[in-house]
């Protein structure tokens, strides 16, 4: 038969197997609590970098703008330019007809004011070469198109999430 005695020395055992799960308890709730922590810890830099990638995606946004602007430009301009060119050339095809027409019915009309006026482009050539006149002013200026700030700069923190050390 139990004795008093032993009903004691077993709930002095039990008691003590309490107090070591109890320990192991508060040992594995300390590891989950810094588990916890590290997790939230890698999730708010994963979010910094996440937004930051949205910085730089916005800014790249920018870029593409400034270049597609840039590229609409050059295509209206080379688009004008080939047809102004277009309409040149068949205005000085026509012109130099023309001018040729008139040159031979001027030197036959006035032979000695032709080989005056071949002396005066000569003349006129030598001063050319030493005193060339001033170009003229372009007509097409080139405007920039806006293009966007430096890019954001990185995240900052305690360490960088996919960088080997």
């Amino acid at each position: 038969m139990a004795t008093l005695n032993d009903a004691y020395n077993q709930l002095v055992a039990a008691n003590a197997q309490l107090t070591t799960i109890h320990g192991d308890l508060q040992s594995v709730n300390t590891s989950v609590q810094a588990t916890t922590t590290a997790v939230e810890s890698g999730f708010t830099q994963l979010s910094s970098l996440v937004g930051y990638t949205n910085q730089l995606l916005a800014y790249e946004i920018q870029q593409n703008d400034t270049i597609i602007c840039n590229l609409t430009k050059i295509a209206m301009q080379t688009c004008a330019l080939v047809n102004q060119a277009a309409l040149q050339t068949a205005a000085q095809e026509v012109m130099r007809a023309d001018l040729d027409d008139l040159k031979q019915l001027y030197e036959l009309a006035n032979p000695a004011a032709a080989v005056e006026q071949d002396r005066l482009e000569a003349l006129n050539l030598k001063i050319e070469l030493c005193c060339p006149p001033k170009p003229p002013k372009p007509l097409c200026v080139y405007e920039p198109c806006p293009a966007p700030e430096k890019p954001p700069a990185p995240p900052k923190g305690p360490s960088q999430l996919g960088t080997t050390k």
